[in-house]
């Protein structure tokens, strides 16, 4: 996790072990929660996936919450950058999952997704990293557990 691994260059920290991996925990819970008060976490809330596809840069904005929802599932974000620039800047739209993988890999960006998944919103946005599925029979693996 990039910024974890910067905070620690910031601040100084040398911790090891159980306190690094606390630390780490409490990082990941910290940026599911700041998705979740930026965009909410109802689903049956229209201006939640409105502000989101007005973030995302999706124009014109559906009307209705079904629209919404499929324009959000189709878009590739890195959901790191979402959330860190979610109120100053365009946040970079991929134009595959291909592209968006490489960038994330590349940047080491990865969204904690174990925490994300009892969000509603957010799961909308979670793109399979590291993980892949291969057709529809099943999962790679490879070790990590990320999305973004």
């Amino acid at each position: 996790m990039s910024e974890f691994r910067r905070m620690r260059r910031e601040f100084g920290w040398n911790m090891e072990g159980e306190k690094q991996q606390e630390a780490r925990e409490a990082l990941k819970d910290a940026m599911v929660m700041q998705f979740n008060q930026y965009y909410g976490t109802d689903i049956e809330d229209i201006n939640n996936w409105q502000i989101l596809c007005q973030v995302l840069g999706i124009s014109p904005i559906p009307q209705e919450l079904q629209a919404c929802r499929e324009v959000v599932k189709q878009t590739h974000v890195n959901i790191v950058d979402l959330v860190d620039d979610s109120s100053d800047s365009d946040v970079k739209i991929f134009k595959s999952l291909d592209d968006l993988r490489a960038y994330t890999i590349a940047t080491q960006k990865y969204f904690p997704k174990e925490n994300a998944y009892a969000g509603g919103v957010l799961k909308f946005l979670l793109r399979e990293i590291l993980n892949p599925r291969e057709g529809r029979g099943g999962r790679k693996s490879r070790g990590r557990d990320d999305a973004c």
